[in-house]
């Protein structure tokens, strides 16, 4: 069956979906990365190949569509794009690609039934700013809070995970979240679009807050405020320091040597031409102006892109090289 998605998340065949959200929610905040930063390199490594598996056995069982497919045909069945009547339909394609985070994210908007135990109160957890984690405490049943109800209504707080580019060029976009909100004495999830107006320079841990937006605890309270919070995305070319670009450039030998013109697309499409004169190390740090991320509240000002070199050595050189190449720096 190739992979094992009910072994991976610790639960039998007949799971019910409270079964798979709960054995999930327990499982990814074990295993996410940001929890892993007293550990060893390896284990930080497992722990993150880990978190991944769990991420695509909760995308696949908790979809019954998906569900039924792997159950009759396995994680094969889903690559190969087999949908519910055996073509097309709900298959994944031809591999089948997710984004942990993305989906850690979406759950705890979505679900947001943040407990550990069996009862309808308690924490979820979240990445937050900084890579740290950080507890919300929240109340989804029936009878409202405990306690003095006249208290201030808690706030949700929900990451929002982002692009570089966005947070380069800003972006308006729209997001669905879900509510609770109560008829008479009986709670309902309800699903909700808010409008996000990103501005070029946010940084992680800017938050959004939208009032009256977030969850009721009880019939007839005022509902608690929805509370985004930036997350960056991973890019494939850029780590973000503060309002600075950092990008790793791997270089030949031969041409940390002598000297070359490394390219650069930004992050809003342009092809930069950067010449290197100077002899390059691993300490080399190539600082290009006004070429990072924007300075909120600075019109027209960004901070510097910074070039960091990875030099690659020949994996052998012949007798002559050898001897040509000592000539020369001799």
């Amino acid at each position: 069956m190739g992979k094992d998605y009910y072994k991976t998340l610790g639960i039998s065949k007949d799971a019910t979906d409270q079964d798979i959200k709960r054995a999930y929610r327990k499982l990814a905040v074990k295993y996410h990365p940001d929890k892993q930063t007293n550990s060893s390199p390896e284990a930080k490594k497992k722990a993150e190949e880990m978190f991944k598996e769990l991420g695509e056995a909760y995308e696949v069982l908790s979809d019954k569509e998906k569900r039924s497919i792997y159950d009759q045909y396995g994680s094969e069945g889903l690559q190969a794009g087999i949908g519910g009547n055996g073509a097309g339909g709900a298959g994944m394609g031809s591999g089948i690609f997710i984004d942990p985070n993305e989906i850690f994210a979406r759950f705890f908007a979505s679900d947001r039934a943040g407990t550990f135990g069996d009862d309808d109160s308690g924490s979820f957890f979240f990445s937050g700013p900084g890579g740290v984690f950080r507890q919300v405490h929240i109340n989804t049943g029936g009878h409202g809070p405990k306690g003095n109800s006249r208290q201030a209504p808690k706030s949700h707080e929900v990451p929002l995970m982002v692009t570089l580019e966005e947070l380069y060029a800003g972006k308006r976009k729209k997001i669905k979240v879900t509510r609770k909100r109560f008829v008479g004495n009986k709670v309902r999830n309800e699903e909700n679009i808010v409008d996000v107006d990103i501005k070029p320079g946010w940084k992680d841990g800017t938050k959004l807050t939208y009032s009256g937006e977030g969850d009721q605890e009880a019939p007839g309270t005022t509902p608690g405020d929805l509370v985004l919070i930036i997350q960056t995305k991973s890019h494939p070319r850029f780590a973000r320091d503060d309002c600075h670009l950092i990008m790793k450039v791997p270089v030949p030998l031969v041409r940390a040597l002598t000297g070359f013109t490394c390219p650069v697309i930004t992050l809003d499409n342009r092809n930069l031409q950067i010449p290197i004169q100077e002899i390059v190390n691993p300490k080399t740090r190539k600082i290009v102006p006004n070429e990072g991320m924007p300075i909120k509240n600075q019109p027209g000002q960004k901070g510097d892109l910074i070039l960091e070199f990875d030099i690659i050595f020949p994996k052998s050189l012949t007798p002559e090289k050898k001897r040509l190449i000592k000539e020369a720096l001799e």
